[in-house]
């Protein structure tokens, strides 16, 4: 056949190919502001309902681990991990961030003995064997923001994000001791002369505080109804009493001048509870006040969106 009707043919089957692929090229941009490669669909203007279960644990002046006593996660103790429930709300203002608020409930707890007591710095702790547990309400809102998707200019959601986030909050504690099998709470006792004329710099503190949550996970959209994260959320609190200890031990006939019989008597059993009693006196520290206390959690989150698409197939 002559070479120039073989490329005209060619040519007349070539033109609607490179038509057609012309077409998709042009059509795409209008398929990316409705899908993703996972058939996901924008969340701008929408909200999601949260449930979560986490573990919880306490950084504070009680408890710790092995050394000079830190903050942050260098206390972080396994043993005393205890559960957390929470619910939230976010309404997800753009694809790459959004508002939240909700409630959490849980349970920290630290103890002395705990300790893996090697005879160096963590020494003084161990001997010192104090002991507590306070329940935990705390509310928040804060911003979530997903930076990848602040990015993203191909797709409106991609199916796994990670976000950081961050707020502000209000927890009501309540440190507890056990003397005898029961439950003591400890705020009442002014274990450290708070409220005392002796310690004028001593306030009784309260049991609702103010903290700051600090939040850095990953979300997976299992589809346009559904996702579920998992993360870690530290807090930064502004009370150092959360186990109830701060700063010195005190002269316990104080208790006898300042509190109800029934007080006194109990607060002269758990000022100290020393193992090495000869060496408690007034004055002595029994705890820094150099740092607040904290405490941190592991969470898994399941999110229900509350309207919007869904979840169409990926037309490709």
């Amino acid at each position: 056949m002559n070479t120039s009707i073989i490329l005209m043919m060619t040519h007349k089957k070539t033109i609607p190919i490179i038509f057609f692929c012309s077409l998709l090229v042009l059509a795409m941009p209008s398929f990316a502001q409705k899908w993703n490669y996972d058939g996901l669909s924008d969340i701008t203007g929408l909200a999601e309902i949260n449930v979560s279960a986490g573990a919880s644990s306490f950084l504070g002046d009680i408890g710790g681990n092995k050394g000079v006593g830190g903050s942050f996660v260098k206390d972080f103790n396994p043993k005393t991990v205890r559960p957390l429930f929470g619910a939230s709300a976010t309404l997800h203002l753009t694809k790459w961030a959004a508002v939240e608020a909700g409630f959490n409930f849980t349970q920290v707890n630290g103890a002395d003995s705990l300790i893996n007591n090697t005879g160096d710095q963590e020494r003084w702790r161990y001997y010192r064997n104090l002991s507590f547990r306070s329940p935990i309400a705390e509310g928040y809102i804060g911003a979530v923001f997903y930076p990848t998707m602040y990015f993203e200019k191909k797709f409106e959601l991609r199916s796994l994000v990670p976000f950081v986030g961050v707020g502000i909050g209000i927890m009501h504690y309540k440190p507890q001791t056990q003397l005898n099998g029961s439950w003591i709470d400890l705020q009442p006792l002014s274990l450290e002369g708070q409220g005392f004329p002796e310690y004028p710099d001593r306030l009784p503190y309260k049991l609702t505080s103010m903290y700051i949550p600090a939040s850095v996970g990953v979300k997976y959209y299992v589809n346009n109804q559904t996702a579920i994260s998992t993360g870690f959320t530290f807090r930064l609190t502004t009370t150092d009493y959360i186990d109830d200890v701060s700063t010195t031990y005190i002269d316990p006939s104080l208790f006898d001048l300042h509190l109800t019989p029934e007080n006194a008597i109990l607060a002269k059993q758990l000022y100290s509870r020393s193992l090495t009693p000869w060496k408690v006196k007034p004055d002595i520290e029994k705890a820094s006040s150099s740092n607040n206390d904290s405490y941190f959690n592991f969470f898994l989150t399941l999110s229900f969106r509350l309207k919007g698409d869904d979840g169409y197939n990926d037309p490709r």
